[in-house]
């Protein structure tokens, strides 16, 4: 009677054991099921951008690879350049940084926009009112922006008129050198040129003209912090 006793409260203490095989199948079908929408979305988003640029007459690489819609605007044939093995992200759960909306490549006027090879960018706005060069091997994080011009004329007058307003908005080229790591949310303004295999913090605003290779920048606004060297 007692031993009975002894083992029905050993059973009763004895946590259950956790019913791990449902969970398991559970987590390896969501695993499948998200590669499966990420292979269709890439296959058909960058099918889409091809046709789009061959009929833009913009020269891209091979080994191109977009996940999710892009935006494009251009004026002139030819005024977009992509490299080789290039990778974009414009799909929310195509990196889950935070991505707050589709990637975008916008040339006004006589803008031009190169992209170097094996760069990778997601939810990256360019636009471009005279030109924006970036390197090889470039890592872009989320919602970054590249500004090549100011939008809209400084002289509050000038702006009163959307024609003056046009013709006096301030531009100048950005440069980007090959081996740069972009921070996401960062915000890189006109004139730019940043030093090849520099960084750039997380959510800075860079106006600085001149970076030079091998540097640590951050910041609103930006500085250096110190050469990588």
């Amino acid at each position: 009677m007692n031993m009975a006793k002894t083992m029905a409260n050993a059973s009763e203490s004895t946590p259950p054991r956790a019913r791990s095989g449902p969970v398991e199948i559970s987590v390896g079908m969501m695993f499948l099921a998200d590669w499966l929408v990420r292979s269709i979305a890439c296959l058909i988003s960058t099918l889409w951008l091809k046709l789009v640029l061959r009929w833009l007459g913009c020269p891209y690489g091979s080994g191109l690879t977009v996940d999710g819609r892009l935006a494009i605007q251009v004026r002139h044939r030819g005024s977009i350049t992509i490299g080789n093995g290039v990778v974009i992200r414009s799909r929310f759960r195509s990196n889950l940084v935070g991505m707050t909306g589709p990637a975008i490549f916008q040339c006004i006027r006589d803008g031009r926009i190169r992209i170097g090879d094996n760069t990778g960018c997601s939810s990256t706005v360019f636009s471009s009112r005279n030109s924006i060069e970036v390197g090889r091997n470039v890592k872009i994080g989320g919602n970054v922006r590249i500004y090549d011009h100011d939008f809209h004329a400084l002289d509050y007058l000038a702006r009163r008129d959307p024609r003056q307003d046009m013709l006096q908005c301030k531009s100048a080229p950005v440069v980007i050198g090959d081996d740069v790591f972009i921070g996401a949310n960062s915000i890189i303004l006109k004139g730019v040129t940043i030093g090849d295999r520099s960084i750039i913090g997380a959510g800075s605003v860079v106006s600085l003209k001149e970076i030079p290779p091998d540097s640590l920048v951050a910041g609103n606004p930006a500085r250096v912090i110190r050469s990588q060297k």
